[in-house]
């Protein structure tokens, strides 16, 4: 009989987590394993159609609610859930006082789903997720996964120092990142170790010449015309450094580079976009919103400029190596993880100025651009080997 296993993860949105837990999935034995996932929120699905059919998936609208705002109040209320519904007011309140507890209430709030025992559970998405598995799920071993600097993302602490030991392994994605866990968790070191994002070159390259219809057309006059086209996969907002793109943008057109910057993803913060018109930058900046395959879009630019304030190790970034872009990217800790300093990429100060001097400099010069292709080229990693480090728990 097949050994069972079931993965939990909050949402299918966008963002490296969602894309990275569809490649693990792709990437799984799903004939050796009875495979599940627990996905906890729809809205807003846009990995979902990447997934292999083979995959059940389980689903509840009560654990989507209680995880939800006042609107989801409202619903467990119009659906009889008065104490669930009681509990969301509570979790909005704590959260303003502590994010540990208001994680914990939810756990306590979600419902038991499934009353299989699995051989394995992997919640892909951490806090909340864990202490539900931790306390409502059965298994032979449950595995933890955090996918960024613990130093930069440590709200959730006093709840994690008391779970994080109940867990067979704790994965994370790069060694920074498994170096600040285990600066806060010391009494889990034997535990923690590195699984990095799965990317597949075959499959990116694939989807990457995918049309893009008029897109392309009006981007190729573009080039044709002399512009440079940038590209930044990010939700708009601070966290991932807009602010430095919108003041390298300022800085481009002062020094007449004449350029298209194309975003991809979600506004989170929309002052940004009032921000765009008052700067005069409307024909400058293109946002193209969610994409489910963004490679297109990598495929066509010139140069991918990361501009973020901090991440555990970027899936968009290894996929734009893989696609061979020369990078510009801003020195966050972890950056040391995937680049090194004018060999494969150029990483550049934490600020507006820093990213447009950068930006300068790789468009004014090709041979740099070059030497930056030919090292990915010839650097083209495949790491669908990662999952045996899951296989090891069945």
């Amino acid at each position: 009989m097949k050994k069972k296993v079931l993965f939990i993860i909050g949402s299918l949105q966008s963002g490296g987590v969602s894309k990275s837990m569809v490649s693990l999935l792709n990437t799984w034995d799903r004939n050796k394993y009875d495979t599940s996932l627990l996905l906890c929120c729809k809205e807003e699905d846009v990995f979902s159609k990447y997934l292999p059919d083979n995959v059940k998936i389980i689903y509840s609208p009560i654990i989507e609610h209680v995880m939800g705002g006042f609107s989801s109040a409202r619903w467990l209320l119009l659906h009889g859930h008065i104490l669930l519904s009681l509990g969301v007011f509570l979790r909005l309140i704590l959260s303003h006082v502590s994010k540990s507890l208001s994680a914990e209430l939810i756990a306590k709030m979600m419902p038991v789903v499934s009353h299989e025992y699995y051989d394995l559970i992997v919640d892909y998405g951490g806090q909340q997720l864990l202490y539900y598995m931790v306390n409502k799920l059965s298994a032979t071993k449950k595995v933890s996964f955090f996918h960024s600097d613990y130093s930069k993302w440590s709200f959730y602490y006093s709840a994690d120092k008391k779970y994080y030991p109940l867990v067979e392994h704790i994965f994370t994605i790069s060694q920074t990142c498994v170096d600040s866990l285990k600066e806060f968790f010391p009494d889990c070191l034997e535990k923690i170790s590195i699984m990095e994002n799965i990317s597949s070159p075959t499959t990116i390259r694939q989807q990457s010449l995918e049309s893009l219809g008029d897109f392309s057309q009006k981007i190729n006059e573009m080039k044709a015309k002399g512009y440079t086209i940038l590209c930044t996969i990010g939700h708009i907002c601070y966290g991932k450094g807009f602010d430095f793109a919108l003041e390298a943008s300022e800085i481009l057109k002062r020094e007449g580079i004449k350029f298209k910057w194309i975003f991809i993803g979600k506004v989170l913060e929309d002052n940004f976009l009032k921000e765009i018109t008052e700067t005069g930058l409307v024909d400058d900046i293109i946002l193209v919103g969610i994409q489910s395959n963004p490679y297109p879009y990598i495929g066509i630019s010139d140069i991918v400029v990361h501009p973020s304030r901090f991440e555990g190790k970027s899936i968009s970034l290894d996929e734009a190596k893989i696609l061979c872009k020369p990078i510009v990217v801003t020195n966050f800790s972890t950056v040391g993880d995937q680049f090194e300093n004018r060999k494969n990429a150029t990483i550049c100060e934490m600020n507006g100025k820093g990213l447009a001097n950068a930006i300068i400099e790789l468009i004014k010069d090709s041979t740099l651009q070059d030497s930056y292709r030919e090292y990915l080229e010839t650097h083209l990693i495949d790491n669908s080997s990662e999952v045996n480090k899951l296989y090891r728990f069945l």
